[in-house]
């Protein structure tokens, strides 16, 4: 039999090796790998911690009698607020290129490398629970 279609073997392999290859971000409402987690503790404590306090509680804000309505407080990283709000993707965007909200958060593109940054999501996501895991990114909204 004559194959009518002789280079459609040959684009699945290209098309999967090429897919195979990408960075690819997509672990939003997975668990990440203990070893991403581990690798990622000593960055966060290192770039993040400072603001985004120990074990992602947060910056505590003051009284709101004395508080500056233009300043933002570092939120908190760990389940408590709302990162788990943002895919995986969108947390690697804020840390390599800052937020545009505040000049507090800034853009970490020249120090740390995309997979030190995947590292630091992965710890980020190693303080959540399973809800906030389970309902990460998109899905927050079906799960409020």
């Amino acid at each position: 039999m004559i194959n009518k279609y002789p280079y459609t073997l040959l684009y699945t392999l290209l098309l999967t090796t090429t897919l195979l290859s990408v960075d690819t971000l997509a672990e939003t409402g997975k668990r990440p790998d203990v070893a991403s987690a581990k690798n990622g503790k000593p960055l966060y404590e290192t770039y993040c911690q400072s603001c985004h306090g120990e074990q992602g509680v947060g910056e505590p804000a003051p009284p709101m009698s004395i508080r500056d309505p233009s300043f933002f407080f570092a939120p908190a990283l760990d389940d408590s607020q709302h990162a788990w709000h943002h895919s995986d993707e969108d947390l690697v965007k804020f840390i390599l290129e800052g937020s545009p909200r505040t000049p507090r958060m800034v853009a970490w593109k020249k120090v740390l490398s995309r997979t030190d940054v995947r590292n630091i999501v992965a710890y980020i996501k190693s303080l959540w629970g399973d809800r906030a895991i389970k309902c990460q990114g998109p899905k927050h909204m079906s799960c409020m």
